[in-house]
């Protein structure tokens, strides 16, 4: 059971990214949240995001961006963990 600790420390942030899917080329606006060493907090359309999986990119034209797994969807919050190679 959760019992409210975290692995890692959370920064608030409010600033604007973006998405994109592992196997796609366009990318989705979204807002952070939220974010730690581990993961992140998004707000995002959420008919726009029914990914799994995510580039997520702190500019537009970013070549890689991090690659994300969600983890957990509510409304438009979606949070997601770094998956470090």
């Amino acid at each position: 059971m959760f019992n409210g600790a975290r692995k890692s420390t959370r920064r608030k942030m409010g600033s604007q990214a973006w998405i994109r899917a592992e196997d796609e080329f366009s990318v989705r606006k979204c807002v952070i949240s939220d974010i730690s060493p581990t993961g992140v907090r998004l707000f995002v359309d959420p008919s726009q995001i029914t990914l799994k999986r995510f580039r997520l990119m702190m500019s537009r034209n970013a070549a890689q961006g991090c690659p994300c797994r969600v983890k957990w969807r509510r409304g438009f919050e979606v949070g997601a963990e770094f998956l470090h190679r």
